[in-house]
């Protein structure tokens, strides 16, 4: 097993910033927001709003949504906005369909079972797939809205904090440190790797799933020789991730760090720190552009050559 310390093995190659800038600063903390051209749609607390980057003095236009917003995705092919958020009422997340043309949410699903922790919108099979508070992991099929159905009703051993979709499968980290796959044509769940410690976000490839645990470990895990490989972020863990340019991760952390990893060789290319929190959502935007959101309540552009 190669470890490498973030300070004994930090290094800076041509892979450098050269711009950063606060885009928003916000009332609340935006957990979840999208960039299409120059405009931005996010959630702030209990309002999805619009704002046009291009025009200085832009304005925002928001909708209310009520409890508290989590996702949200642009659904361009039927002009309508989903959103996701937990409501006040103990237990029981939403999802909601805002049409663009009317104005006003149209369709809402409520699931009185449990909070929302990680969601996803599969517009291809009109699913929202989210994991919940009460260890589980639903799928809701919304082709027929108003009416709703889940189809699939996934129970596990513990609360999970990020899935992912691929071929037709979940692929799922529980809180206890297991790395699932649930099949849906099958309906059965395996387990593909073991690791014993809290996971708090995770990517895979083809060949290796690159996962952060709560002791401040980024770990590779190749699948295809069961490789392991780690590096050890000091006094700090990640909190979310995304693959950048090919072999590389921008990792958002507790602390307010944005971190970038070569995770073909586990070192640490660069880390930078603007925010002033905790990390909560990085989004892809170019080949050079990230965004990030904190609890800071700002978000910040980020552009490295």
């Amino acid at each position: 097993m190669k470890i490498f310390s973030l300070l004994g093995f930090l290094v800076f190659l041509p892979f450098t910033l050269t711009a950063q800038e606060t885009v928003r600063s916000n009332s609340f903390s935006v957990r979840d927001f999208i960039i299409e051209k120059d405009s931005i749609f996010l959630i702030e607390k209990r309002n999805v709003m619009y704002y046009d980057l291009s025009v200085e003095s832009s304005q925002f236009h928001s909708y209310f949504i009520g409890g508290y917003g989590l996702e949200i995705y642009n659904d361009e092919r039927n002009n309508e906005i989903i959103t996701v958020s937990n409501e006040f009422i103990q237990n029981v997340c939403s999802l909601r369909f805002y049409n663009k043309s009317s104005k006003k949410v149209e369709q809402v699903y409520y699931y009185k079972g449990g909070k929302s922790l990680d969601v996803l919108i599969i517009q291809e099979l009109k699913y929202a797939i989210l994991s919940l508070s009460n260890n589980k992991i639903i799928v809701v099929d919304f082709s027929k809205k108003p009416t709703f159905e889940i189809i699939h009703d996934i129970q596990l051993n513990s609360v999970s904090r990020k899935i992912i979709y691929q071929g037709n499968k979940l692929y799922y980290a529980a809180d206890h440190g297991n790395i699932y796959v649930y099949d849906l044509s099958s309906e059965k769940s395996s387990l593909i790797y073991s690791y014993g410690k809290e996971i708090t976000d995770f990517f895979m490839d083809k060949r290796q799933i690159i996962f952060s645990t709560i002791d401040g470990e980024v770990i590779n895990y190749n699948k295809v020789d069961n490789g392991l490989s780690k590096l050890v972020i000091e006094n700090d863990f990640v909190l979310n991730m995304i693959n950048f340019q090919e072999d590389k991760l921008v990792c958002g952390t507790f602390k307010g760090q944005i971190i970038i990893i070569n995770y073909n060789d586990m070192s640490i290319i660069n880390k930078l720190k603007y925010h002033k929190q905790s990390v909560i959502k990085i989004i892809n935007n170019s080949k050079n552009e990230f965004y990030s959101s904190s609890i800071d309540k700002t978000i910040k552009k980020w552009t490295l050559n």
